[in-house]
């Protein structure tokens, strides 16, 4: 009977083991981000006038990406993103299968245009994405938002941005 109980009690810790791993969320972790692409600026006029249009670059963005899981049914997790030199942006999002869906949030971001135009502004930004190989997470991003310069105003749109983070 004393040799049943240590085993009983290794075979209890193996099981548990086992289902902690079998149901570990596929996003969470620590990843290493990149965000690249480009937003259209259009001018806001008052009636009768005709706006200039630009295409301005993002700053490719480098930082950190941490996805931690919020509940038991490891469906809805917690989003922290920390840009490098720049600000923290705080956000969840709800997992299915190898796909991630982020609830909108809002960023500061620096654009350039062709014609020495520099914006700052906060943007309303929609992501989602996938995971690919276990490791690379791939987020299609839309910004979408309004900024100010010069006694100008903008109208800002862009839906080709693209976040690739590798898990660390």
């Amino acid at each position: 009977m004393k040799r049943i109980i240590p085993i009983l009690f290794c075979a209890l810790l193996v099981a548990l083991a086992s289902c902690q791993k079998k149901n570990a969320p596929l996003f969470r972790g620590d990843y290493s981000f990149k965000t690249s692409g480009s937003v259209t600026l259009d001018e806001i006029v008052t009636e009768g006038g005709t706006g200039d249009s630009f295409t301005a670059s993002l700053p490719n963005e480098i930082g950190q990406l941490e996805i931690s899981a919020l509940d038991n049914g490891k469906d809805s997790v917690l989003v922290v993103m920390n840009t490098m030199g720049g600000e923290v942006v705080v956000t969840h999002a709800f997992c299915k299968d190898n796909e991630i869906f982020l609830r909108d949030f809002k960023k500061n971001t620096l654009l350039f245009t062709g014609d020495s135009l520099t914006l700052k502004n906060d943007l309303s930004v929609k992501a989602s994405g996938q995971m690919y190989e276990d490791n690379t997470l791939i987020l299609n991003m839309v910004y979408e938002g309004e900024a100010e310069t010069n006694d100008r105003s903008f109208k800002i749109y862009g839906d080709d941005i693209r976040m690739a983070a590798i898990r660390n």
